[in-house]
């Protein structure tokens, strides 16, 4: 079963929307500003009110990023843009701090990588989804104990290791599918004076 029916949300509206989602229903989220839906299911899968995340990129099947995907390409983006990319990153902070995804988009968009898996209009989408995700499996409502608080930054915290340039990706995504955490020095937010 899927719902259409969208909205603006930031990570709290978003969550709500997510729990309230029935077993196997699957909501559109976002659209991207070239046609990339983003989408969420409820499947119950690690805990209840568990869900996955899709990416319907125009003219391509449907499949599901992982923050694996989400690590590396936002390596890719910082490789071949480095300014640019920390602009990206500081506009991740906002998400996590839980700022509506598409409010922040537009920054998001002016920004060019020569090197991409998605547009970041789309990295800013689903890694709230994913957030969220850690919220619901890891968070105090969650079946399984966190390893940081609050749980959203778990997957922050790698992609502020991915921002810092100090390691080559094969590490940090080791870490990740591992399920080891990041080093503490990353549960430091970004510098983002500048922007």
């Amino acid at each position: 079963m899927e719902t259409n029916e969208r909205k603006v949300m930031n990570m709290k509206d978003a969550s709500q929307v997510l729990r309230n989602l029935k077993p196997g229903e699957r909501r559109a989220m976002y659209k991207g500003a070239k046609g990339t839906i983003v989408s969420a299911t409820r499947t119950d899968k690690i805990c209840p009110h568990d869900f996955a995340v899709s990416l319907k990129i125009p003219g391509r099947d449907e499949f599901y990023p992982t923050h694996v995907r989400l690590l590396f390409d936002l390596y890719l983006k910082r490789l071949t843009n480095e300014r640019g990319a920390h602009q990206l990153f500081c506009v991740i902070e906002k998400v996590y701090d839980g700022d509506d995804p598409e409010g922040l988009a537009p920054q998001a968009l002016k920004l060019n990588f020569p090197m991409q898996l998605d547009d970041s209009d789309i990295n800013l989408y689903y890694t709230q989804l994913l957030m969220i995700e850690q919220e619901f499996n890891y968070g105090p409502n969650g079946c399984k104990k966190g390893k940081v608080h609050p749980p959203r930054e778990f997957l922050m915290r790698f992609i502020r290791w991915v921002a810092s340039g100090e390691e080559e990706i094969d590490k940090i995504i080791t870490n990740a599918v591992r399920n080891w955490p990041p080093p503490v020095r990353y549960a430091t937010r970004l510098r983002c004076d500048d922007f």
